[in-house]
């Protein structure tokens, strides 16, 4: 019984970490279903890639590698709807394992879903940077040739860091080869307003969150991530920038 209930604690801790769940949340949430679940000693130490914890003062161990996250905060939801559930009285752990598997299928949204909302994201904020009807359009291409590389790439399990240097480059190069067609667009509000839908915004959030709650580590590690995607993002743009500087000097 002990094995069963460590093992849907772990899988819990494991889902929120994998969904975008702050690990501070992870842990608490951990802690609160193995008081509820009657796990003696019980003990989690939980990372941004990884979780940690022991129970019966020791003879029982478990430990879970988490390497990458994507956004889900309806999944996380669900979970956390768990944790309450089984504090209440309201779940045995049977229910619990059952509300487990209906939270991990979770739907998400389609592809076709995804490209659309990048497209009318960058088009509203390459409006918020100043940008007209011509900078929208230009950064809602961009905006869907930069979903469609992500997508495509993440099936793949292509690194994360090339395929936002990639997508950054595709944008800025697609910015430029618009600006050819009409000379008085501002390639610059375009491509901002193409980036902003690949800035690390959720991961800067929650990195702040966990150094404010005293989690050190995973804050760091998260604060790292957000600044290496940046870093990418820069790179990308300022390869398209050199890219398209050597097309128009052979053109010439």
């Amino acid at each position: 019984m002990a094995d069963r209930a460590l093992k849907l604690i772990m899988d819990c801790g494991q889902a929120m970490l994998k969904s975008g769940g702050e690990a501070f949340r992870a842990q608490d949430t951990m802690e609160i279903m193995a008081r509820s679940l009657g796990l003696e000693d019980f003990h989690v130490y939980v990372l941004t890639n990884g979780i940690f914890a022991s129970a019966k003062g020791g003879t029982v161990n478990a430990v879970r590698y988490v390497p990458t996250f994507s956004t889900n905060l309806g999944r996380v939801e669900a979970i956390n709807s768990i944790s309450r559930k089984i504090a209440d009285g309201d779940l045995d752990l049977d229910g619990a394992e059952q509300e487990l598997k209906k939270a991990m299928h979770t739907p998400v949204f389609s592809e076709m879903i995804e490209h659309l909302a990048s497209m009318v994201g960058c088009a509203c904020f390459a409006f918020l940077f100043g940008g007209g009807p011509a900078e929208m359009l230009a950064a809602a291409l961009a905006g869907v040739l930069e979903s469609v590389i992500v997508t495509t790439f993440s099936h793949h399990r292509i690194n994360r860091m090339f395929t936002d240097l990639l997508a950054a480059t595709a944008c800025t190069l697609l910015a430029h080869a618009a600006h050819l067609f009409y000379a008085p667009l501002n390639v610059n509000v375009s491509i901002i307003g193409a980036l902003m839908v690949l800035t690390p915004g959720v991961a800067l959030t929650m990195a702040i969150r966990d150094i404010i709650n005293g989690d050190y580590l995973s804050g760091t590690i998260r604060l790292f991530d957000a600044l290496l995607v940046a870093g990418c993002l820069a790179g990308g743009v300022s390869l398209g920038y050199l890219l398209m500087q050597g097309i128009m000097g052979v053109i010439a």
